[in-house]
């Protein structure tokens, strides 16, 4: 005879939603209000390429931070891709208050009802973005019946061309420190100014990028999120400004805020190694016919 004060399955409803109100007590007592960025991924159609992501909406919910690794630790190492930062982190969510903040998510993301791995959380007492890379849903493993928390593990997020507009200042801050950039000498005798975070587009490449900072005393102009390369000989068109200025000079290849980028190098040794005005640079081999 199955004994309904020790349930074998299911578990019983009352004491499943005491449990997750002391769970959801404790994160907000002992928690950080974190902000939750969900990742919108931008493709190119016809080859379902993806091209950037984007980070456009922010939603702030509770979460207990319980464990980091690597943080004070040399977890940081060069690698052939550069700079290697691996500091790990480890949040707790309660499942109740993400269901009540996030029952809506169907209708504006692809977000399925729980935190996704991918998405990034900024977390305010660090200052730091960090990318999700796995969620743990079961553990505690039903107890009474149930799971109450989703564990998530998330390591220093690695900024490249992706797009953060979510309204937060502190958060696109990051977008504009961090990404790739160039810097552009415009015409000395050029006159207006470029707005901060506005596209500007080359009149002859058709190139776009987004202003991340405009030394009008210097007319030099820092750009981010470019789509292609600029050329000496084009003029730059602000979107929200209306400013059009001739580049007097432009290095697509330099990036200043990246010490550790070769992007230059790896261009400059190549020229040395192969003469790209040859038409086959690469030898006569299976030029039977003369053909080039």
């Amino acid at each position: 005879m199955k004994s309904i004060y020790f349930p074998q399955h299911g578990g019983v409803n009352s004491e499943q939603t005491l449990i997750q109100s002391l769970i959801d007590e404790q994160i907000k007592l002992f928690g950080s209000d974190v902000y939750y960025l969900p990742r919108k991924m931008i493709k190119d159609n016809p080859i379902n390429d993806l091209l950037y992501s984007e980070f456009t909406t922010q939603y702030m919910i509770e979460m207990l931070l319980i464990n980091v690794e690597g943080f004070g630790s040399p977890s940081e190492f060069i690698s052939k891709f550069g700079l290697r930062v691996t500091d790990e982190i480890t949040f707790v969510v309660s499942k109740n208050r993400w269901s009540q903040i996030f029952h809506h998510f169907a209708d504006i993301t692809d977000v399925d009802g729980r935190p996704n791995e991918g998405d990034i959380l900024y977390f305010p007492l660090t200052k730091a973005l960090y990318e999700i890379k796995y969620v743990e849903a079961k553990a505690p493993f039903y107890q009474l019946g149930d799971t109450y928390i989703y564990t998530i593990t998330a390591e220093i997020y690695e900024l490249g061309d992706d797009q953060l507009e979510t309204g937060i200042e502190e958060i696109d801050e990051i977008e504009e420190e961090f990404s790739v950039s160039i810097t552009i000498s415009m015409d000395p005798n050029g006159t207006g100014d470029y707005a901060l975070g506005e596209l500007v587009t080359g009149d002859l490449t058709g190139t776009t990028a987004e202003v991340s900072y405009w030394d009008r005393n210097n007319r030099v102009l820092t750009l981010i999120n470019r789509d292609g390369n600029f050329t000496p000989e084009e003029s730059l068109t602000g979107s929200e400004s209306g400013v059009t200025q001739e580049i007097s000079s432009v290095d697509n290849l330099t990036q200043d805020n990246n010490p550790f980028s070769d992007n230059k190098y790896i261009e400059d040794a190549a020229d040395d190694l192969l003469d790209f005005t040859e038409r086959n640079p690469f030898g006569e081999y299976g030029n039977v016919l003369g053909e080039f």
